[in-house]
């Protein structure tokens, strides 16, 4: 049973014309000849959406990155934390404080007798402690290779932070675009059900159908309800990491060119790492710091001395004149006894050593599997996304074009057989866009486990 257009006009609504007439144009010449004509798709852009997302500017990843590392309250701390372990080193490499010290005695007359003719003297005295010659320079060294530690540590920090970032920028490209197809796919499925509707007012198709098309499009609004929770989610994580109100509008422009497998081979990708990631730098200057840590210690068996010097005065210390005596003395500070003490940091600083040298070894180990694992997902990734580009999402289309023109001219497509096509061209469309997310999201964890952009 066919209908013809004047019916078809009188029977719907004006709004609803616009966007279905089309497709009925399309059944009615598919019901007609052979070859099924689609209709263009008119979608007007979502600037309600845009201007709800009070978006005054436009970020741009790299703009997003510079802004991470200006005003990041974390990379903030270990960057003063760093400033503070360097401050360390003079410290431990100047000289002990001097000691300066003045005795007053009454020989004669008790203790608060300070008559002239009481011979009251004056003894005063100045003291400089010395450490073994080298303790102060392996202690510089120590000092000096544990900031190291801590300002690759920072420099892995802002790697970490920046790869954070960019992670939740492709996912927030991903779902704004994942909300984007579903706005498409939605009106799909209300062409579908109006298409259904008129069919059912000819006795074409049963009820059910509306139904049926009616419930799809509730799901798909209701499933939209999640998508906005992710965007406005993912949109806050991006604010708080560069320091901004996690409310803060925020609107995205993606100008990356898209991911692609670096001209090295993974060979040279894991060489590059080890001589990028400041994570390696780190743990050589751990392993560097543990060895100065057990010279110093095996130093500790050697005395400590200080040097003082003296005078045996009257109490009118402005009179050079009435010196009696001088004196010069050298002390020792002995080791402790049975050089417990001194065996026990040797051993210490040998363990140390020993987990420092293990735990290079495991960080040399991740490392290589970090970047290989982030290879081979970028390499799979990338082939994700040609083949639903080139082949599967053009079936789906096709697909779904023909069975819609199928069930609007009755042409024998089954409505159950017009939803799975209509699933299908929405999970190739949802799987391109999850590949093209991966793809990009390997490339992060690819870049931030060699410690930098791969050639």
């Amino acid at each position: 049973m066919k209908a013809s257009l004047p019916t078809l006009k009188a029977m719907l609504p004006s709004s609803d014309r616009r966007r279905v007439l089309p497709w009925l144009f399309a059944a009615l010449a598919a019901g007609g000849c052979s070859t099924p004509v689609a209709a263009q798709d008119s979608r007007e852009p979502d600037t309600a959406a845009q201007a709800a997302r009070g978006a005054d500017r436009t970020w741009t990843l790299p703009e997003l990155v510079d802004e991470l590392k200006r005003s990041n309250p974390q990379l903030e701390q270990a960057h003063q934390a760093y400033l503070a372990a360097k401050l360390q080193v003079p410290q431990v490499t100047s000289l002990p404080a001097p000691q300066v010290s003045l005795l007053e005695q009454a020989n004669t007359g008790g203790p608060f007798d300070f008559k002239s003719s009481s011979d009251f003297f004056a003894y005063p005295s100045f003291t400089q402690p010395f450490l073994w010659p080298g303790k102060r320079g392996l202690a510089g060294e120590v000092a000096s290779a544990q900031a190291e530690v801590i300002g690759r540590q920072y420099d892995g920090l802002v790697i970490q932070l920046v790869a954070q970032l960019q992670l939740n920028f492709y996912q927030l490209i991903a779902l704004q675009s994942q909300r984007h197809f579903m706005d498409e796919d939605l009106e799909r499925l209300e062409q579908i059900k109006e298409v259904a509707k008129v069919r059912y007012a000819h006795n074409a198709a049963a009820f059910v159908d509306f139904l049926n098309a009616q419930v799809a499009v509730g799901s798909l609004n209701n499933e939209r309800f999640g998508i906005d929770k992710q965007i406005q989610s993912a949109a806050e994580q991006i604010n708080t990491l560069v320091g901004r109100p996690s409310q803060s509008a925020l609107a995205l422009r993606d100008a990356a060119s898209a991911p692609h497998l670096p001209a090295q081979p993974l060979a040279e990708l894991l060489a590059l790492a080890q001589r990028s990631n400041p994570r390696v730098a780190a743990d050589a200057a751990q392993m560097q710091a543990a060895d100065k840590s057990l010279a110093l210690a095996e130093k500790a068996f050697l005395p400590d001395f200080s040097l003082s010097i003296g005078a045996y005065t009257d109490p009118a210390l402005d009179r050079p004149d009435s010196t009696r005596l001088y004196s010069v003395g050298v002390s020792v500070n002995l080791p402790t006894w049975g050089y417990q003490k001194e065996r026990a940091g040797v051993g210490q600083a040998r363990v140390q050593l020993k987990a420092a040298q293990a735990g290079q070894s495991a960080d040399l180990q991740q490392l290589e599997l970090a970047v290989a694992n982030a290879y081979h997902a970028l390499e799979t990734s990338l082939q994700q996304v040609k083949f639903n580009r080139d082949r599967l999402l053009p079936q789906a289309q096709m697909a779904y074009r023909l069975a819609l023109a199928g069930y609007g001219s009755n042409g024998g497509t089954a409505f159950s057989d017009l939803l799975t096509a209509q699933s299908s061209l929405r999970g190739a469309e949802l799987n391109l866009l999850q590949a093209q997310n991966a793809a990009s999201q390997a490339y992060v964890s690819l870049s931030a486990a060699i410690g930098r952009e791969p050639d």
